[in-house]
């Protein structure tokens, strides 16, 4: 699953990874190109993937606590929490399938 979410503060990020186990997160900008190539990769990612497993868009423009909160310094930024913990970062993104195998990794 997909989303595009808005974070009003850091405490209502943390509060969204308390309540999804296992998420991808996606600091992009409207403007990024290779950012506009990882939505494909995403968007055929989370076909594959478990329905529990969350892909919540975040763009830095819309939320620049959280991009100044993480350091953010490129887009795309992926990172993975699973279980409220930051358990990977990378600035960039990867193919699908290093991707996927990435988040297969957390799922056990």
């Amino acid at each position: 699953m997909i989303i595009k979410e808005e974070f009003e503060d850091v405490n209502s990020f943390e509060e969204f990874t308390i309540l999804h186990g296992l998420i991808l997160f996606d600091f992009y900008a409207v403007w990024c190109e290779p950012c506009k190539m990882l939505d494909e990769i995403l968007a055929a990612l989370a076909k594959e993937l478990p329905a529990d497993v969350v892909i919540c868009k975040i763009d830095i423009d819309k939320n620049p606590a959280l991009q100044k909160h993480f350091a953010i310094m490129s887009v795309p930024t992926l990172m993975i929490y699973k279980n409220a913990q930051m358990r990977w970062r990378m600035p960039g993104f990867e193919l699908a399938q290093d991707l996927k195998k990435r988040i297969e990794e957390f799922l056990i």
